[in-house]
Order: C-alpha cells, then structure tokens, then sequence
C-alpha cells in the first residue's frame, strides 16, 4: 500500500509539474499581474506613510513654536516679576518639551521604517521591471518554439504530401507511356496490315493476267536486231 501510495502522489506531482510546465508563460504573467498588484499596494501605503511622516514633523514644528513664544512670554513675565505666570509657563513649557521629545523619537523611528518601506519599494519595482523583461523574453522564446514545432509539423506534411504527388505523378508518367506504347504498336500493325492488304491484291491481279505489263524479251530482241 505504501508503494502503491508513494506512486500516486508521484504520478499527481509529475502532472501537476508537466501541467505547470505547459503554461508556465501564462502562470508567470499571473504571478506578474499580483506582484504588481501588491506593489501598488506597497506604493500606497509608502505615500500614506509619508504623507503621515510629513504631518508629524508639521506638529513638531508647531510644537516647537509654542515652546518659542511661551518661553519668550515667559522670560518676559519673569522680568516683571511675575512668578506665577512664569511658574504656569515653565510647567506647560516642560510638557510640551516632553511631548515633543517623544513625537520626536516615533518620528525618527517612523522615518527609519518610511526608508526602509522606500527601499523596499524600489527593489520590488526593479525586480518587476526584471519579471517584466523576462517574460517579454519567454513570450518570444515560447513563439519561436511553437513556430518551430509548427514548422516541422507542417514540413513534414508536405514532405508526405510532396511525396504522394510524387508518386501520384510517376504512376500518370508510366500509364502516359504505356498508353504511347500502345498507340505506337497499333499504328505500326495498320500500316503494315495496309501494306499486307495492297501487297495481297498486287499478287492476285498479276496472277490473273492483270498485273503491271512486263517487257517481252523477243520484242527486245527483234529490237536489237532491227537496229544493227
């Protein structure tokens, strides 16, 4: 049962790596899409962030104001001898400068997190311009590979077909001929039935009397004798 067990999960792992294999373009330019996707989230939450970074160093300007004019108030109110006022200044003076360390150290750790979240960004956007490039790549490579494959399908569907015509055509050649041949042979044989027939009918007509006058060799004689 183990072996059997160990076999189907092989057998499920092999096709779900050759399914993965067959559209590996198609899954990469999915894992892209939500790469990009969360990317954009990151830029967003960048912006907010900063956005944020740059509102708490405002407050910490303003605070940083207030303590300027109370203590300016303050210094004042003293050199008039006013120690109350001075007294109520120096305590609200001490909490705003306790307030403003402490915003100024979440500010100062908010803006180490802000950078490293800016290198983040930067590095996942240059690794997406990498994917980006890479797919471009295997887009093409995937094109070339199929043209390929249809090339040779299609090559050797016309080496098949060329041949069969091929084929096709010796076999109209040699029945072409033979039919030549035959026309050939059956010329030959009327032209010498004709002959036959005309070289029959000369023989009858000679044999009856008929035929082409021959030259009678008294006449010839009495023609030599005549003359001499």
């Amino acid at each position: 049962m183990r072996t059997l067990s160990f076999l189907m999960r092989g057998v499920t792992a092999d096709n779900a790596q050759a399914i993965h294999d067959a559209h590996a373009v198609t899954i990469l330019r999915q894992q892209i899409r939500e790469a990009a996707g969360a990317l954009a989230a990151a830029r967003r939450e960048l912006a907010v962030a900063l956005a944020y970074h740059a509102a708490e160093m405002r407050a910490l300007d303003a605070i940083g104001t207030r303590i300027d004019t109370l203590s300016d108030g303050a210094r004042r109110a003293l050199a008039d001898g006013r120690e109350d006022l001075g007294t109520g200044a120096a305590i609200h003076i001490a909490a705003l400068e306790d307030e403003r360390a402490d915003r100024r150290a979440a500010a100062e750790r908010f803006a180490a997190e802000v950078e490293r979240l800016k290198r983040l960004v930067a590095q996942g956007g240059e690794r997406l311009r990498d994917l980006d490039r890479g797919l471009q790549t295997a887009r093409t490579t995937e094109a070339l590979r199929r043209a390929g494959l249809e090339g040779r399908r299609v090559t050797t569907l016309s080496a098949g077909a060329l041949g069969e015509a091929e084929r096709t055509l010796a076999r109209l050649r040699e029945r072409q001929a033979a039919e030549a041949d035959v026309a050939a042979a059956l010329t030959e044989l009327e032209a010498d039935l004709e002959a036959g027939t005309a070289g029959g009918i000369e023989a009858d007509l000679e044999a009856a009397g008929y035929g082409r006058p021959r030259t009678d060799p008294r006449a010839v004689l009495d023609r030599l004798r005549a003359g001499a």
